[in-house]
């Protein structure tokens, strides 16, 4: 940094002004002269300066909070009060106090947690970017005073619902937000009901299947999101309460009709819209996800990180995975760059993107060839020898061989007692048949045959062969187990194919075969990253196969697990004796509501309303996933299960979702004009604020005004916690608003239960929403919410297990799993997934981030038989590359080039979480801007910087000198030209200056050639943020009215991603278990089996946009240096070879 003469007298001129009003005694402190000692053992120095550090330090009274955003980690960390005002954050050390009903508690091992989240959590707290009071856009308020006409063109535009972003938003009361919510809820519900409103949508031109899952009702359009909300399962989920039961009653009130026909709105997703769920995991083992108490990594002795940096995004936890090397351990890491988790590792595989799912093909191969399977755990737990009809592909039935077969009566043991399955679920399932080894004919085999239960049943099931078996109707046929087809898959999977598909080491392929075959216990961890790509469902079930298959399931240290995202609203667990578990709070009958605050959790009587709908279908303009085919015309592939409904009114806590939207800038240009309400709550001006209609100012963590509740996955606690401080502003707790607004229905509408809905909000008796959910749930029962709350610390969650590991029962007590056949399943027999070339785990290239042919099955299986629907393989739009299933073997698709790499888009981008923030929160918190990138400049000395920090784009150093690139360089990062940023795009465009990204070029040379990195979703750039940026003397982009401060000069992380409908997401046939119950479910559940977010599915190009010195000239000034990756000189290439270090023998 070079400072010039006036520079550096206005620097100096400012510390003495400083020195002049400081404290006499202090300044006489800091001018006293060194003290000399002569000896220290003889002489106490002097202390003095004690004093002062002291002072800093003293602090009137502390309290415990829990920092709880979307991390997994929720620690509870201790805040430091002096005048009321929080003056430092620390760890609390304490997690050994922590305990359960039983006696059980937790060790010193969980100290200490809290990162540095929690540490500057207070500089957002007092921070400049605060909501302080309610805020309505002004066009939308004229919009409502003008009786809410209906949006044409002209209405979009004299409103500004066309352009949100440009409007003015207005400071109002609490009680005109709350009103004008109300009025807006009503006017929009009546509008799109009946057969009125469905004419309305039809014109609108959305899909006929769309307006009939609305079933009549304009409350369908309602889409409420409570953001991430197991983070604050009280106030973030009263968004559903208000979603499934305020809602309802006024749909009844609107339309006339009975408790029974009335409907709630749309529940927004979280887990699997933010691409945290796993997709595999509902397929393999019919959970919604399976993932441990971190600290079950001391028991593995191969850990295998697959896509999830470790060391960088789990810092509470990280530590267990480092004690498991203390332990033994061998570790792995497979990611496409050599991250902070790879130099801990004993090996790291680099693999091309996407491509994860051949390297565990192949491992599967050698596995099978050099006999390491566990064919006894095959047989025991496992669909491998279940016979598959080879005509059909599907499980031989024994209803089809079996004259007057009739399924076993399961009502008195596990599947019917605990799993709660019916007779007419039980056929629903479908029957399986074996070949037996000892009769040498097929015999049925039923779910709760596994284990010791199939050892104890006299049947020997063959592995291998083929065989002849005759149907009722006189037709014989041919059948397979399961694991003598996938011995026919696998020989497309050789080494040398494997090694050219992924571009892994051959000698690594080998070593983590062999490792992953004789090495027990093992684990595979992914993070969200692998979850990203279009095909993670059949790549993560390719990683399962190998644990299966090697019995590394259901054992502490095994298991393939994943790890993104405070999903597990399940922990609050229904079952008959306990109760309802979560729905007591979310879904209470709104026509049978409680009023008495001493009921008990189970006499709440629970009714669902509501329906869940994934993020990922407005994301994708607001649509279903139909296709023209030119084999079957319109084709709907997007399950009636999953149906989305049209988006009219929205409702969002917590959460960002438009600034973290996918296509980011086509949303905002072309989806969220055609919705006449967007409501958003949060505590700081996010870029959702400035895109919103009402934004409702909340209390932070550490000033609610009443209990708020939490629990997380990577660890075992329940915490119940308040706020410490008063409010600064004039904000609410979350429950608050729902409360405020039902309170305006319930006086429009003469309905007195949409107030009594909220009463103890107003009775200031949360509590009692809290003792209902403990007492209605299995994990909980027992506990005090009061004793909670007071006793300022963790409760663990009662679990039979400590670490939780999943399908401990399963494998440890052979009880069958949640999945179709009872076992671990790697065979599909869904429609859907025989019709999509999936019955099979293949590698598939992606839709998009290929240089080859995208979206092709690579294998020559004769058992795989996909349905192209006559799309050509030139075919190039997004649905169609979506839902073509081409199969070919890897020497024809490796032929066919990607069309967009030859026009040059040949980088892929991973966009992973930051250990810096969570999502977009803490993007604008000063030290965070500074820490996050590389340029981070308290000083600004370089006036284009946004603000004291900015976004940087990982690079290879070569690939960007090939480019013309220097490291710091601005450069521009351009997606697929088709649809991105936006739909309609024209360089003349304004707007399109606003959101083509730009963004500084960082050198990298952990990153392979065509392999880039920016960290996931900072705060967008607007065209406020960017007039800002080119009108403020001191260049920050920052809005001049909302104060609105952007990560980017231009554009954002997201203006090269778009959506895709995954059609493997989106059946109606799997079935698997209820999120939060103890019960089946089939097709689709929110956050379970659902769409996929997969930002990572993309192809960027990148040019050079402005030099990386300060004015934009000459190169960033580190790079002058010598010292800085790819532009080494001399003395720091000998550095680095250790060549300065002479050893003297």
């Amino acid at each position: 940094m070079f400072l010039s003469r006036r520079q550096f007298l206005k620097v100096t001129a400012g510390t003495v002004a400083a020195v002049a009003v400081a404290d006499n005694v202090l300044a006489l402190t800091a001018l006293q002269p060194v003290i000399e000692v002569g000896n220290p053992l003889g002489d106490y120095p002097d202390r003095s300066w004690e004093r002062v550090y002291h002072d800093q330090y003293r602090y009137d009274s502390s309290f415990t909070w829990v920092c709880s955003p979307n991390d997994t980690h929720a620690c509870r960390v201790r805040a430091f009060v002096r005048n009321g005002v929080v003056m430092r954050v620390e760890q609390n050390y304490d997690h050994q106090t922590y305990e359960d009903l039983y006696g059980n508690r937790g060790t010193f091992a969980h100290n200490p947690r809290m990162c540095l989240k929690g540490f500057t959590f207070h500089r957002r707290v007092y921070g400049p970017y605060r909501l302080k009071g309610p805020l309505m856009r002004k066009g939308w308020k004229e919009w409502m005073d003008a009786g809410s006409p209906e949006l044409t063109s002209e209405t979009k535009r004299k409103y500004k619902f066309d352009s949100r972003f440009l409007d003015d938003m207005l400071r109002v009361s609490w009680d005109t937000a709350f009103t004008y919510a109300a009025k807006a809820m009503i006017i929009i519900a009546t509008r799109y009901s009946g057969e009125a409103g469905a004419r309305r949508l039809r014109e609108q031109g959305y899909a006929p299947e769309m307006i009939e899952m609305m079933k009549g009702a304009g409350t369908r359009t309602f889409k409420h999101r409570a953001g991430m909300p197991v983070l604050g399962i009280i106030g973030k989920m009263g968004n559903t309460r208000m979603n499934g039961g305020v809602n309802a009653l006024l749909d009844t009130w609107i339309r006339k009709v009975s408790p029974e026909q009335a409907q709630g709105g749309r529940y927004w997703s979280n887990y699997t819209w933010h691409g945290d769920q796993n997709p595999s995991h509902p397929w393999w083992c019919g959970a919604q996800g399976s993932d441990i108490d971190l600290s079950d990594m001391r028991f593995s002795k191969l850990n295998t990180s697959w896509g999830k940096n470790f060391v960088e995004n789990k810092m509470p936890e990280a530590h267990w995975k480092l004690e498991c090397i203390e332990r033994g351990a061998r570790v792995v890491v497979i990611t496409p760059e050599y991250n902070p988790t790879a130099y801990r590792a004993d090996y790291w595989m680099p693999l091309r993107p996407a491509s994860d799912g051949a390297i565990f093909l192949g491992a599967m191969k050698i596995i099978v060839d050099e006999n390491m399977h566990d064919t006894d755990f095959l047989k025991g737990y496992t669909d491998s020898p279940i016979l598959v009809r080879t005509d059909t592909l599907q499980f031989l039935d024994p209803r089809d061989v079996v004259a007057d077969y009739k399924f076993p009566d399961f009502s008195k043991s596990y599947s019917g007692r605990v799993q709660s399955l019916k007779p007419a679920q039980v056929e629903r399932l479908g029957g399986m048949m074996v070949w037996d080894l000892n009769k040498k004919q097929a015999v049925p085999l039923h779910r709760e045959q596994v284990g010791w239960h199939y050892q104890n049943s006299g049947i020997d099931a063959a592995l291998t062969g083929t065989y002849r078996v005759k149907l009722l109707n006189g037709r014989e046929i041919d059948a397979m187990p399961v694991w003598q087809m996938y011995l026919v898959h696998f020989q497309d999977y050789d080494l040398d194919t494997v090694h050219q598909i992924c571009r892994t080491p051959k000698d690594l392929l080998v070593r983590w075969a062999r490792d992953s075959g004789s090495i027990k216990p093992a684990a595979i961890h992914n993070g969200e990253g692998t979850n990203h790509y279009f095909h993670m469902t059949i790549n993560s079930r390719g990683a399962a196969m190998v644990l299966i298959v090697t019995g590394n399931v259901g054992k502490f240290g095994t298991g393939q697990h994943t790890w993104a995202g405070n999903y597990k609203a399940g922990c609050w667990t229904a079952t008959p004796w306990s109760g309802a578990g979560l729905a007591v709070h979310t879904g209470e009958d709104p026509f049978n509501i409680t009023l008495d605050p001493n009921a008990h959790g189970k006499e709440i009587k629970t009714a669902s309303y509501y329906y869940g709908e994934e993020v990922g279908y407005w994301n994708h303009g607001d649509t279903a996933l139909i296709v023209s085919t030119p084999k079957y015309g319109r084709k709907v592939f997007t399950g009636k299960t999953h149906m989305p409904t049209p988006s009219k009114f929205r409702w969002v806590v917590n959460v960002n979702v438009v600034n973290n939207a996918k296509h980011h800038y086509d949303m905002v240009r072309n989806v969220d004009p055609n919705i006449e309400t967007l409501i958003t709550q949060d505590i700081e001006m996010t870029s959702d604020v400035n895109h919103n209609d009402i934004a409702f100012a909340a209390n932070t963590w550490m000033e609610f005004t009443y209990p708020e509740m939490t629990i997380t996955v990577s660890n075992p606690w329940v915490q119940i916690w308040k706020g410490g401080i008063r409010p600064l502003y004039d904000t609410r707790n979350d429950l608050d608003t729902f409360a405020g607004v039902a309170s305006k229905l319930s006086d429009m509408t003469g309905d007195k239960r949409m107030r009594d809905y909220f009463k103890f909000v107003y009775e200031n008796r949360v509590d009692v929403y809290a003792q209902r959910m403990l007492d209605a749930s299995s994990t909980f029962y027992g506990y005090s919410a009061d004793v909670m709350l007071k006793s300022e610390k963790g409760w663990m969650v009662m679990v039979r297990t400590y670490p939780r590991t999943p399908f401990w029962e399963e494998t440890n007590e052979s009880k069958p799993m949640w999945t179709r056949t009872g076992r671990y399943e790697n065979y599909r027999t869904e429609p859907e997934a025989i019709e999509y070339g999936e019955n099979f785990i293949s590698h598939r290239e992606g839709t998009e981030a290929t240089p080859y042919l995208p979206n092709a099955i690579m294998t020559s299986n004769p058992y795989v038989r996909p349905d192209d629907y006559g799309i050509p393989i030139t075919a190039q739009h997004h649905d169609d590359k979506t839902v073509r299933n081409i199969k070919l073997p890897w020497q024809e698709i490796k032929r066919h080039a990607n069309p967009l790499w030859e026009k040059g888009y040949q980088f892929y981008c991973v966009t992973p979480k930051t250990r810096h923030r969570v999502h977009s929160q803490w993007s604008v918190n000063d030290w965070v801007q500074i820490y996050e990138s590389n340029f981070g400049d308290p000083y600004r000395m370089d006036k284009r910087t946004p603000g004291v920090g900015e976004h940087q784009l990982h690079i290879n150093p070569q690939a960007a000198k090939d480019r013309g690139i220097n490291d710091g360089d601005y450069v521009y990062v351009d997606g697929n030209p088709v649809d991105r940023p936006y739909r309609g795009w024209k360089p003349s465009d304004p707007y399109y200056k606003v959101a083509r990204l730009m963004i500084r070029a960082k050198y990298n040379p952990a990153y392979p050639y065509h392999v880039t990195m920016a960290k996931h979703a900072p705060y967008v750039a607007t065209p406020k943020s960017v007039k800002g940026h080119e009108t403020r003397p001191d260049g920050r982009a920052i809005a001049v009215d909302t104060g609105y401060q952007s990560n980017f000069r231009y554009g954002a992380q997201q203006s090269f991603t778009r959506n895709w409908l995954m059609p493997m997401h989106q059946t109606d046939s799997l079935p698997g278990k209820h999120a939060i119950a103890w019960k089946f479910k089939w097709g689709y559940q929110v956050d379970h089996h659902a769409i996929n977010t997969v930002p990572k599915e993309c192809l960027i190009r990148i040019t050079k946009a402005e030099d990386g010195g300060i004015g934009a000239r000459g190169p960033w000034e580190p790079v002058r240096t010598g010292f800085t990756p790819g532009q080494e000189n001399e003395f720091m290439i000998k550095w680095l070879k250790g060549e300065h270090i002479k050893i003297k023998v």
